[in-house]
């Protein structure tokens, strides 16, 4: 995916909803830190403003505003805000598949009542 010059949070949302994950944004105060986070599911994470680090399996990079990064699951990660300001950025989590629906045989199955 493109990185984003400036973040439009509705679109990345929209496009992280398609390739099924989740979109949040977080908040962080100067000299925040996330420490060792090890996800079930694979994750994305991309900055909207400020200076932040990420160090995913003890490799650091520090993404431009606008570039997506992908965290499979199973990876430790670190993130940190290492300017002075507040820093916002976005995180998503890969969805669980829906379990497939079970076909409803009569309407009595949906009634749990006595008839």
């Amino acid at each position: 995916m493109e990185g984003y010059s400036l973040i439009d949070r509705s679109r990345v949302s929209k496009d992280w909803h398609a390739r099924g994950f989740s979109c949040g944004m977080w908040i962080d105060h100067a000299g925040r830190e996330w420490r060792d986070t090890t996800p079930e599911m694979d994750e994305i994470f991309m900055a909207m403003s400020g200076e932040l680090e990420l160090e995913i399996a003890g490799e650091r990079v520090q993404p431009s505003v606008g570039e997506e990064i992908h965290i499979p699951s199973g990876t430790p990660y670190t993130i940190r805000n290492i300017g002075g300001t507040t820093a916002r950025w976005l995180y998503g989590q890969k969805r669980a598949p829906s379990a497939p629906l079970q076909p409803i045989e009569s309407i009595r199955d949906l009634i749990q009542t006595p008839l």
